[in-house]
């Protein structure tokens, strides 16, 4: 995926300070990650570090069967949930202990390593304080630049629940 002059903007915003965090809104299989993949590449190749996560979907015969999460700062993945047990179970999923920790951990990291800090995605388990929720209280403490995939009907809970005022929501 390649940007614009209008993407390019956006994320120039970013990183000087105008918006605090950028919003990428889209239902499933919208192009969230996807979109979110593609301005990792874009920052780092203007040199600089982006961390936290991603979460690619895992398909079965064209059917969402799971996600796998990647820290963006190694490059290592591991399994995030799938629709079958064991795990802690969230709505269909059934989420992996290891995995969430390994995310949570990759979201911290970034706090403190990168520039810009990438969640992929913040959801209804996020907003209750589950999920990813407590290592982005921590990354949102940092006052670095944010990257947030969400859905868009849970946009302005987000906003809401993290306090971003200065925001780009970027609909997909």
């Amino acid at each position: 995926m390649k940007f614009g002059p209008e993407w390019q903007g956006i994320l120039e915003e970013l990183l000087r300070g105008k918006v605090r965090a950028v919003i990428l809104a889209g239902g499933i299989g919208a192009g969230k990650t996807k979109t979110a993949e593609a301005m990792a590449a874009a920052l780092r190749a203007a040199g600089h570090r982006v961390g936290g996560v991603i979460s690619p979907r895992i398909l079965r015969d064209g059917v969402t069967y799971g996600y796998r999460v990647r820290d963006l700062l190694t490059g290592k993945e591991a399994p995030l949930c799938s629709l079958d047990p064991p795990g802690i179970r969230f709505r269909r999923f059934y989420f992996s202990p290891e995995g969430l920790q390994f995310a949570r951990e990759a979201i911290i990291r970034a706090g403190g390593q990168a520039r810009v800090i990438m969640v992929d995605e913040v959801g209804p388990w996020e907003l209750r304080g589950g999920g990813f929720a407590p290592a982005l209280e921590k990354a949102l403490g940092t006052g670095k630049p944010l990257i947030l995939a969400v859905r868009p009907h849970l946009v302005e809970k987000t906003l809401k629940w993290l306090e971003l005022p200065r925001t780009r929501v970027l609909r997909l």
